[in-house]
């Protein structure tokens, strides 16, 4: 009998507190305020450079070349020409998006205007500029 008198005072505390604990229950917060389109991108959406493969022609500010594909449709890569500086030489680099690099040899030819690209580059620059990205002759 001395056992069962605080076994069941014990009981008579701990029942209160549980219900108490059970009825506040943990909900997840909403995200009521942010919607679907308003999530920013994480993916990167750098452009890289393009290699070139068995050399490249410019002629009219058309630069032609071919370049890995993989099977891919060149034209989606968006290629631009950027001006980039190696210490004081200028130097061209052709990047685009979302470039897949293959081991498979399988080369596309692509082609870019360079007409507004050479428009906006002094002729001092011009004068001794450089094609950057990676070319290999093929051999």
């Amino acid at each position: 009998m001395k056992f069962t008198i605080p076994l069941l005072l014990s009981a008579a505390v701990l029942l209160p507190s549980i219900s108490v604990a059970a009825s506040n229950a943990i909900t997840p917060p909403t995200l009521t305020s942010v919607s679907a389109t308003e999530v920013p991108n994480i993916f990167s959406e750098k452009k890289l450079p393009i290699a070139i493969v068995g050399g490249y022609q410019i002629e009219n500010a058309i630069l032609t070349a071919r370049t890995l594909s993989c099977g891919i449709n060149v034209s989606d890569l968006e290629i631009e020409a950027k001006l980039r500086w190696d210490g004081t030489t200028p130097k061209i680099l052709l990047v685009g998006m979302n470039l897949i690099m293959c081991r498979s040899g399988v080369t596309s030819p692509f082609s870019i205007d360079l007409s507004e690209f050479i428009h906006n580059i002094p002729v001092h620059v011009l004068d001794r500029l450089e094609v950057a990205n990676n070319v290999s002759l093929g051999l």
